[in-house]
């Protein structure tokens, strides 16, 4: 673990690497100290450090400055600000920063926000389901399986054995009747065939997860079958709707977790796999994970981060550019960011975007565009 100390003034920051050894918690070779901030963001940058001390007052860059900037690539760090004016500590939580330190700095303050930073770490270190699971099913985007995070090659002979697969790790969670999946898969033939072609399938796919060692069996009880499996497995719908249901609200402290769950889970449910009897469960996932994008989107606007909200509402944008509110909240951004050209160039492929469909601009994103000029 890094510690990383930042102030202008060389003595300052000695001073509060003695304090932080004398906590004893914290060994020396876990710290970093730097008297130039831009070196300081470069290192930080690279190296991802969990924890930052910085100084709020200085000449190239203020330490509310710095939070900011290196929060966009590393954004659970948690920032610790140092500062002799007490005025500064309402700025610093509006940064929503762990901790602030009044100068001159006393040893018990110092120990006390080393506590704040270990129950923080502590609540951030609790091991999630999705921690390198033995084995993966990614149903999210391209379907496919990982063991020991290599992807298996199935060489499915025949593509009914791979949607009796899908089909099955689709209705996991219970037991599914012969006849929905004659429906499903087999609708053409009369039911004594069916059998006969459900058993061939199903004897294949037994094989194939004989083959690659998967602790997966597929259970026959009633007429019905289901998937089972053990502990070792994990699909990452499931590790999908944990997180969202444990985590409705997007935090500083929960957003690097929040961003590692997007990328899980981004891309259609199973992507490229055209199945009738999936037709409305790709709408319903996507929906699920265009809201969870506009939560983090509405996260990082709140918080000021414009360029990172800039880039998230763009991804809900591609997918869904009729949405007024979003339209109005793009081009809100390119103002703030002071982007002329860009916010003109937004304006002119929102227009050509509603024409193209039909649908004429609506008139409040008009009139926003108007006001901004």
């Amino acid at each position: 673990m890094k510690y990383v100390l930042i102030d202008d003034e060389r003595m300052a920051v000695e001073h509060l690497k003695v304090l932080l050894l004398k906590t004893g918690k914290i060994k020396e070779q876990d710290l970093v100290s730097f008297t130039n901030p831009m070196d300081a963001i470069h290192y930080i940058e690279k190296e991802k450090p969990q924890v930052v001390f910085a100084d709020i007052e200085m000449p190239m860059v203020s330490g509310i400055t710095l939070a900011s900037r290196v929060r966009s690539s590393c954004p659970g760090i948690e920032v610790v600000f140092v500062t002799a004016h007490k005025q500064y500590a309402v700025e610093a939580f509006e940064q929503y920063a762990l901790d602030y330190l009044l100068k001159p700095l006393m040893l018990e303050r110092v120990k006390k926000t080393v506590e704040r930073i270990e129950e923080r770490l502590k609540e951030k270190s609790v091991v999630s389901p999705m921690d390198s699971p033995k084995i993966l099913i990614k149903l999210m985007g391209d379907a496919g399986t990982f063991k020991d995070g290599m992807m298996l090659d199935y060489k499915w002979r025949s593509g009914k054995i791979r949607e009796l697969f899908v089909f099955l790790l689709h209705h996991r969670h219970r037991f599914v009747s012969k006849y929905e999946i004659f429906e499903a898969l087999i609708p053409e033939e009369d039911p004594e065939k069916s059998s006969a072609t459900l058993n061939m399938i199903l004897y294949r796919l037994r094989n194939k997860l004989q083959q690659h060692d998967l602790p997966i069996v597929i259970k026959f009880q009633d007429d019905a079958y289901k998937l089972v499996y053990s502990d070792e497995v994990q699909v990452d719908v499931d590790l999908w709707e944990q997180h969202l249901k444990t985590t409705p609200i997007i935090t500083e402290s929960n957003l690097s977790t929040c961003l590692n769950y997007m990328a899980l889970a981004e891309g259609p449910y199973l992507k490229n796999l055209d199945y009738p009897w999936l037709a409305d469960q790709h709408e319903i996932y996507r929906e699920k994970y265009l809201e969870r994008l506009r939560k983090i989107g509405d996260f990082y606007f709140n918080h000021r981060y414009y360029e990172d909200a800039l880039e998230i509402y763009r991804k809900v944008y591609k997918e869904e550019p009729l949405h007024e509110w979003l339209n109005i909240r793009l081009l809100e951004i390119m103002g703030l960011l002071r982007n002329e050209r860009g916010r003109m160039h937004l304006f002119e492929e929102m227009k050509e975007t509603y024409e193209a469909l039909g649908v004429p601009l609506p008139s409040a994103v008009l009139d926003f565009y108007n006001k901004q000029s």
